[in-house]
């Protein structure tokens, strides 16, 4: 129930940076545009979009890694998503249970980077759709559909009981790359340790 009430609360301030990312659109900050023929075609979308998710990838990592690694930040700001520390308190709530300033910190290299990155509209809209859907999963701690080089539930699992590893969103690459990726050959299941501690 805390997790629950915790991500209500919490939700009319993260949705601020959708807000936020729609009015810089709107007022052409950014690079975004609407149609292939803007960009020039189906290869130059491929192109940039490959280089935008890379450098979100990067920013989220760096964003998420400095919540832990700033005292004040990680104290103030993030720690109040890892009280779920173990397997059994995660949930699909615990993906939007935190602080306001959290959710706004770790999904702001998706607004910051429209302002470099071309990046077409519908697109930026599903991929704000689809982390919303993936950090429901990552948070789920089943160990289901874990497939590496993919950054599922089995390292985010890892991420919430050892707080110093598993950084990134989507991918292992950032992790594995600056040395702070952990994996496991356990699986991860949280139905029978819960049956156990019946």
């Amino acid at each position: 129930m805390d997790q629950i009430w915790l991500a209500q609360r919490s939700m009319f301030f993260y949705v601020m940076l959708p807000v936020f990312s729609d009015y810089i659109i709107e007022e052409g900050w950014t690079q975004v545009y609407y149609t292939l023929e803007d960009i020039g075609g189906v290869m130059p979308y491929i192109s940039w979009l490959f280089v935008y998710l890379a450098l979100v990838e990067i920013g989220i990592y760096w964003m998420h890694r400095t919540l832990h690694t700033n005292k004040f930040l990680y104290k103030h700001v993030h720690a109040l998503h890892h009280k779920y520390k173990t397997a059994e308190m995660l949930s699909p709530w615990a993906s939007i249970a935190f602080h306001p300033l959290d959710g706004i910190l770790q999904a702001s290299p998706y607004v910051f980077w429209l302002l470099v990155v071309p990046c077409h509209y519908l697109t930026h809209v599903a991929l704000l759709f689809f982390t919303a859907i993936w950090a429901t999963y990552i948070h789920d701690a089943l160990d289901i559909w874990n497939v590496d080089p993919i950054m599922g539930s089995k390292y985010h699992t890892i991420h919430h009981t050892h707080y110093m590893y598993n950084f990134g969103q989507v991918f292992i690459f950032c992790d594995a790359f600056w040395g702070t990726l952990r994996a496991t050959t356990e699986k991860v299941d949280v139905v029978s340790s819960q049956k156990k501690s019946l």
